[in-house]
């Protein structure tokens, strides 16, 4: 018999869903695996005109796998061998299987030794199953909500879109030759910081010739070695999924955990409330805050809300400074302060830390 709770569902069990939704629209999808060493010779573009051509590719559906490769240096995760939801995404090679049908229909599954964690979105119901711990969340899509999840980039379309945000004064960008990528020619367009203090060293788009289509993004350190991350697309279909791909009804058994709208943590000025997170202090801001610009900026997480979600890993991982633990990553500096808030940046340690004890 499936056991049915009423308790505030973190937002953070909808990150997948929230980032294909944010994606489709604005980018598209195309097939994809690693990129081979053949150098095509194609016409020469600029980098304008094959920014322009990404911002301009479109998809309406496709299913398909995502590979994600994350090297960011942690320290093993404790329990990550038992677990396999979105913390698994933080180390090692992961695979997703993502189904997309349009704004309002997407399911995404990370597979990992006979289990697997779904994310399914279809209209306002996002239902998320993890089958090792035979549990299912419940709560509802806010289209209009500004969420963390939309600053994470999971797939390479994402990705390219964020790097796309970040073309203006503060950065360079060229075209870095060309290469093949799942039998499709693709030039490389590179994205760079032109001042120093981002932990990014670059980041590289692998955009299909013909299409725009981004197959394959890569983003390298300023400490060298291999990219801290890197995402592809394998086995992916054009096709429609079938209707029935986004229908979900809780496993006999399941432990339900449901969200209800006087549950939603309440939201600043003008915005709709979003079921499933807590109720953030008197005070303090309900949306993340963003400082700085470009590549030094810093994402705040007021008290409460997905920074007392993160608590935990920030626990588990983090080592203590003054006013707070951080996490420092190849990629990302994250500080927990003694207040409840929490600071994530591609910047170094002591500048976050700065910028913490400024707020």
């Amino acid at each position: 018999m499936t056991r049915t709770t009423r308790r505030s569902v973190p937002w953070r069990f909808a990150v997948p869903a929230a980032i294909a939704a944010a994606t489709v629209g604005a980018v598209t999808f195309g097939p994809s695996a690693f990129a081979d060493d053949s150098h095509p010779g194609l016409p020469e573009q600029t980098a304008e005109q094959l920014v322009a051509k990404v911002a301009a590719a479109r998809a309406d559906a496709l299913t398909g796998t995502v590979r994600i490769d994350t090297d960011l240096g942690l320290p093993a995760l404790p329990g990550k061998a038992g677990g396999n939801g979105p913390q698994a995404l933080l180390s090692g090679t992961n695979k997703l299987q993502v189904a997309l049908d349009g704004p309002d229909r997407q399911r995404i599954g990370i597979m990992s030794d006979l289990a697997e964690y779904n994310v399914i979105h279809n209209g306002r119901d996002v239902w998320t199953y993890d089958s090792r711990a035979h549990a299912v969340t419940h709560g509802t899509f806010d289209h209009g909500r500004s969420d963390v999840a939309s600053l994470v980039p999971t797939t390479p379309q994402d990705a390219a879109r964020q790097l796309l945000d970040l073309v203006g004064p503060t950065t360079d960008v060229r075209v870095d030759g060309t290469g093949r990528v799942a039998g499709h020619d693709v030039y490389k367009l590179r994205f760079a910081p032109k001042a120093q203090g981002s932990l990014i060293a670059a980041a590289t788009v692998f955009v299909d010739a013909k299409t725009g289509v981004p197959l394959r993004v890569t983003v390298d350190t300023v400490k060298g070695g291999k990219p801290a991350i890197d995402i592809g697309f394998e086995n992916v279909s054009y096709d429609k999924p079938a209707a029935g791909t986004f229908d979900f009804k809780p496993p006999a058994g399941a432990r339900v955990e449901e969200a209800t709208p006087n549950e939603a943590r309440p939201e600043a000025p003008g915005t709709p409330g979003t079921p499933g997170t807590p109720a953030a202090p008197t005070g303090e801001r309900a949306e993340p805050g963003l400082l700085g610009e470009g590549w030094a900026t810093v994402v705040e997480l007021p008290a409460g809300g997905e920074a007392k979600d993160a608590t935990g890993l920030l626990g588990k991982l983090g080592k203590p400074v003054p006013g707070g633990t951080l996490i420092n990553t190849r990629l990302l500096n994250v500080l927990g302060t003694d207040s409840g808030r929490i600071f994530v940046g591609a910047v170094d340690a002591d500048t976050l830390q700065r910028i913490a004890a400024q707020r």
